[in-house]
């Protein structure tokens, strides 16, 4: 499925240097958050690309400071005027992410503006399975429910509507290995108010749970991908994480803030720091079309700045062009599933833009 965007010859090989010239007009004067900034990363790309078109505000968040700090003195040695501001986030932490938020809250109130893009762009792909503080899988953590809570938290400062805000998650192709698994829940060590006789559903692989038939991954998938021996299956856990972002995307646009989740590529970063060796090799040893940094920050530069993508009914995009999820993916009822399973694990309920705690 392709979308009739703007550059249409943008493919595989577009680097996000040439799509911020592209849109240049779009940038300018834009206030952008984006998440996952570190040397050598897909946000780093994507903010460099970015700050040389004049951005009016570069917010930018990562769990490391002196991270954002190399970032920023990257992004000011070739354009010192752009305003660039700073804010740590641990994403696995419910905790670190409201900081954060409100953090960014008084920036914007400062800069007296709102915000026009934020790239939910931070993700790990661990190969042992460990909780966060909250008692929640730490891939689903990091890479939906921290990112959903950030988001939903910052939605006041965003215009709705196709020509207002967007927000755009890095998901990727892994979203096919597996659905969100609804049924293989456990329960957190404490109990909220709505939840007094019934413990809060968390998703985390429980050892011994039984998981439905529509939760299960794909089947016949390559040699390698599952472990098959009854331990934590890292790449399913990242599969459902990666599912969790498109279905995020979905939720949103039906709330009316403009959402797309995107395939940045095979590219070679820290995201599989913290992999074991076994899972290293099988990575590596597949075939796959390896793309440099600058090229896989280019589809997040098109989700975001694309002026004919508002008017756009798809969700999904790869090699800077709109693509089909899989349906588990793109499932308007599974989005909404997800949503109010989201609300529930970090407390509070999302309503036109407004919070309230569970």
């Amino acid at each position: 499925m392709k979308s009739n965007v703007s550059h249409a010859g943008f493919g595989a090989r577009t680097t996000a240097t040439e799509a911020g010239r592209a849109f240049a007009e779009e940038i300018r004067g834009k206030v952008i958050l984006i998440t996952g900034v570190s040397p050598k990363s897909i946000g780093e790309g994507l903010a460099l690309a970015l700050a040389a078109h004049s951005p009016s505000l570069l917010i930018l968040a990562s769990r490391t400071l002196s991270k954002i700090h190399a970032v920023a003195a990257g992004i000011h040695t070739s354009n010192p005027h752009v305003n660039v501001q700073e804010v740590v986030v641990d994403l696995s932490s419910l905790k670190s992410v409201r900081e954060a938020a409100e953090r960014c809250k008084k920036i914007l109130e400062r800069e007296g503006r709102g915000i026009d893009v934020l790239f939910n762009n931070a993700g790990i792909n661990t190969s042992e399975r460990r909780l966060t503080e909250e008692g929640v899988e730490t891939q689903f953590a990091t890479n939906h429910l921290g990112p959903f809570l950030l988001t939903a938290l910052l939605l006041p400062f965003m215009k709705t509507g196709n020509r207002g805000a967007r927000v755009v998650n890095t998901s990727s192709e892994a979203h096919r290995i597996s659905p969100v698994r609804f049924s293989d829940v456990g329960s957190f060590p404490f109990q909220t108010k709505q939840t007094l006789t019934a413990p809060v559903p968390q998703i985390n692989q429980t050892p011994g749970a039984k998981v439905e038939f529509d939760d299960q991954p794909r089947r016949g998938m390559p040699a390698g991908t599952l472990r098959g021996d009854g331990r934590y299956e890292p790449s399913v856990a990242y599969g459902q994480s990666k599912t969790a972002n498109v279905l995020f995307a979905v939720g949103l646009n039906t709330r009316g803030v403009k959402s797309f989740a995107v395939m940045p590529g095979t590219i070679a970063t820290d995201l599989a720091r913290e992999m074991d060796e076994e899972a290293v090799k099988n990575l590596t040893q597949g075939d796959f079309d390896w793309k440099s940094i600058d090229e896989g920050a280019a589809t997040l530069v098109v989700s975001g700045f694309d002026p004919r993508l508002s008017d756009e009914a798809g969700v999904y995009l790869d090699d800077c062009q709109m693509r089909r999820p899989s349906k588990w993916a793109s499932d308007i009822d599974k989005a909404e599933r997800l949503w109010a399973l989201s609300e529930e694990l970090v407390g509070e309920k999302f309503t036109k833009g407004k919070a309230s705690r569970l």
